[in-house]
């Protein structure tokens, strides 16, 4: 996808905000189906199970979870677009999208608002995430996954003075999110389908921005043994690193593991 290697752009942040993770239980929306958490339940849905089937797969799947209507839905399977809220304006809201990334005649375009009112965070629907919104959980509301991670790392990095890169790693792409002190930078996603290519995405990143060695800190959000190759090639030539873990689950093999524990974590903590 064109939209993966789009480059982020700057933007200037509040000091007082609130992490936006939802009350009600989530369904991540990703590339290959619907996953479903609650404090008790973890139940996947494949997008080819639906696709092929005739029937009421998604009204089974609803019905055997006990899901009721008013799920929180968060998109994981396309990268957001950042514009700052000052400047937004509703009526170019294809304008700004066309230029990040193609819109399907079927997608649809949502937005949400960062929690500290900074930025406007634009995303893409699909057509089978509307009609599962509107045939199924019509109560349900969607956010974007980089809306959740930015709502949490502006609250996590209160009082950072340094520059730091927060590294969110899924199966087949990871988020990078820099930040001079306080103010964020940029957000970006990149592709991956090894460490060879996450390192090349990494060093562009620090290139470009003219971060030095020992001048900044990578702080990965999460630490997961799947993911161990990335981290190991990391410390190859970086030294400040750190791991940000919410109480995570080593072995989750989750495509998007570090928003399953902050949710997990959610619940443990309420």
């Amino acid at each position: 996808m064109l939209a993966l290697t789009v480059t982020g752009q700057q933007f200037l942040m509040l000091r007082k905000t609130k992490i936006k993770i939802p009350r009600n239980p989530l369904i991540f929306i990703s590339a290959d189906g619907f996953n479903y958490l609650n404090s008790k339940i973890n139940s996947f849905l494949k997008i080819s199970e639906i696709e092929l089937s005739k029937g009421n797969v998604i009204r089974d799947w609803i019905e055997k979870n006990n899901i009721q209507d008013n799920p929180q839905l968060i998109i994981t399977h396309n990268p957001g677009l950042f514009i700052p809220h000052a400047i937004f304006n509703r009526k170019y809201l294809k304008s700004y999208y066309k230029k990040f990334d193609k819109i399907n005649d079927t997608d649809i375009l949502a937005t949400d608002k960062s929690a500290n009112h900074i930025n406007t965070i634009i995303y893409r629907l699909s057509n089978t995430v509307q009609n599962l919104k509107e045939e199924y959980l019509i109560n349900s509301n969607t956010i974007h996954y980089q809306t959740v991670f930015y709502d949490y790392l502006v609250l996590k990095n209160k009082n950072n003075i340094e520059k730091k890169i927060y590294i969110n790693i899924h199966e087949k792409s990871f988020d990078i999110f820099l930040f001079f002190g306080e103010q964020l930078q940029l957000v970006n996603r990149f592709p991956i389908q090894n460490s060879e290519s996450y390192l090349y995405f990494l060093y562009f990143i620090i290139e470009k921005n003219g971060l030095k060695e020992n001048e900044f800190s990578i702080c990965f959000l999460g630490e997961y043994d799947i993911f161990c190759k990335y981290y190991d090639a990391t410390k190859l030539f970086h030294n400040k690193i750190e791991f940000d873990k919410v109480n995570t689950q080593k072995n989750n093999n989750s495509n998007t593991p570090f928003l399953e524990d902050l949710h997990a974590n959610y619940f443990r903590n309420s």
